[in-house]
């Protein structure tokens, strides 16, 4: 057993994430205790990761991740022009990883030798590795310990804005200016169900190649992280459902785009009515691209992963293999098996149904069995039998009452009804149709730029982020009361 640093730290839960594995994961946990001090200046010094099969538990050292936090909120807020930097840097890594995805062969794989095989493993790793040194820096910053926010909303309070109006103030000069690849893909797709619409509800030839463009353009954004891609049938189902709407699908683009315009109105009259200072204008408006910028660097990582996954299989083949197992290697033990034909079967196997990865600078381990439960009885397990109440952050104001529905995953969608809250470990991207039929939405993971707290803005449903244990307290069918003004849900019965 090796020795684990800083064990005086207790272990926090940073996320949960099903459908996740080691080839994915190992890209970004060993970059956070390695490579990430590259453009923040402090890495951290531990993460623990757990897989039961696809399903993956991280973890933190809670004190490290607060400093980390911390770090780059003081570097964002003190550092002229840190936060731009962030955001452009943020669409440079994002657009290399796309272009080299687009490069990864689908076809004809049977073809390459395992050298060549290898070098597309490498260098994909290689360059969505580099990716993290920026791309994580906004959910650092926020996510784990609202470090950000906690500063923004001090700030807002010593130029004199009451606790009743905080919230609101806050989610008005944080609120993005610019359209979001979500908000841009919804309005495309509204824009095909307006010419429906325009040509007496039928479908000509036309708009189902237009249908198929989208298509073309999004099916992998159902990837998460290991399986999924969408149908034509799913976006003629979302046609649908937009179409028996009360609303035109050409009124609902034209409220969307006021409200973003209005938005972005609203926020420079608050802005001028407080008298903010230049620096925290542009924390402000670097705050907004935030949440541009991550979705953006989400869909492009989601394509390079979902390209991957052809190579991952013909490895698999060649080696007589399962899919699962390679996607439990490490790094180096692909590159010995590609290379020198060497690679431990029950180790792999092992490692596909439990598994424990641990990182720290300099090196990166995996344990199974006794030891990957004896690290394991180091993170202390808690008890929410009685739980009524959960705090988190407000992402979008509001309030609501209704009955939970679990989603975490698009298969889940099916038990989503018109008016329900819609409750997540964190919300992604093949989640969306369910989003829209919400009437409040509430999740574990937190932080002004996360998924669920850009869609609801854009969606305007309340919601209420980083509750940390909101599908743990909470089950189907529960009656609960969202504040979203207050970021507090109350379990009724």
């Amino acid at each position: 057993m090796i020795k684990i640093h800083a064990k005086n730290d207790p272990w926090m839960l940073g996320e949960e994430i099903p459908d996740c594995d080691l080839f994915f994961s190992t890209l970004w946990l060993y970059c956070f205790t390695n490579d990430f001090v590259r453009n923040t200046g402090r890495a951290y010094g531990k993460i623990l990761a757990k897989f039961t099969g696809y399903h993956l538990w991280f973890y933190f050292g809670e004190k490290d991740s607060f400093e980390v936090g911390k770090n780059i909120a003081n570097r964002i807020i003190n550092e002229p022009g840190y936060a731009g930097k962030i955001n452009k840097n943020i669409i440079i890594e994002a657009d290399k990883l796309r272009a080299y995805a687009k490069t990864i062969p689908q076809k004809n794989l049977d073809k390459l030798s395992n050298k060549a095989l290898w070098q597309i493993y490498k260098i994909h790793n290689e360059i969505h590795n580099h990716y993290y040194t920026w791309c994580w820096i906004p959910v650092a910053a926020d996510m784990f310990h609202n470090n950000l926010t906690d500063r923004v909303k001090e700030y807002l309070r010593g130029l004199g804005v009451s606790d009743d109006k905080l919230t609101e103030y806050f989610i008005t000069l944080t609120q993005p200016t610019k359209k979001s690849l979500i908000f841009i893909e919804q309005q495309e797709l509204l824009r095909i169900g307006e010419k429906i619409e325009k040509n007496g509800r039928k479908i000509t030839k036309q708009i189902q190649n237009d249908i198929k463009k989208h298509w073309r353009k999004y099916y992998y954004t159902k990837h998460l992280w290991v399986k999924g891609e969408y149908k034509i049938e799913d976006y003629e189902k979302q046609l649908r459902e937009v179409l028996s709407g009360k609303e035109s699908c050409g009124d609902i683009i034209k409220k969307q785009s006021r409200e973003l315009k209005l938005s972005a109105i609203k926020k420079r009259k608050l802005l001028k009515e407080l008298k903010v200072s230049k620096q925290w204008q542009d924390v402000f408006y670097a705050f907004g691209d935030f949440m541009v910028t991550k979705i953006y660097r989400r869909y492009a990582q989601i394509f390079a992963v979902y390209q991957m996954g052809n190579i991952l299989r013909e490895i698999a083949k060649r080696f007589y293999l399962t899919e699962k197992q390679v996607r439990f290697m490490m790094k180096g033990e692909v590159e010995k098996m590609l290379l020198k034909g060497r690679y431990e079967e029950q180790e792999l196997l092992a490692r596909t149904k439990m598994c424990v990865y641990y990182a720290e600078k300099g090196m990166e381990k995996v344990f199974v069995k006794k030891e990957a439960e004896k690290l394991l009885a180091r993170i202390q397990k808690k008890d929410y039998t009685d739980i009524k109440e959960l705090k988190g952050e407000t992402a979008c104001a509001g309030y609501v009452k209704g009955k939970v529905k679990i989603i975490i995953r698009a298969e889940d969608m099916k038990k989503m009804n018109d008016g329900d809250i819609l409750v997540s470990i964190a919300t992604d991207p093949d989640i969306v149709p369910a989003m829209k039929r919400a009437a409040a939405i509430v999740t574990e993971q937190g932080g002004v730029t996360s998924h669920a707290a850009i869609v609801s803005r854009e969606l305007n449903i309340p919601c209420v982020i980083g509750t940390k244990i909101a599908t743990k307290v909470l089950k189907d069918g529960d009656e609960v009361e969202v504040d979203a003004n207050n970021g507090v849900v109350t379990k009724l019965h």
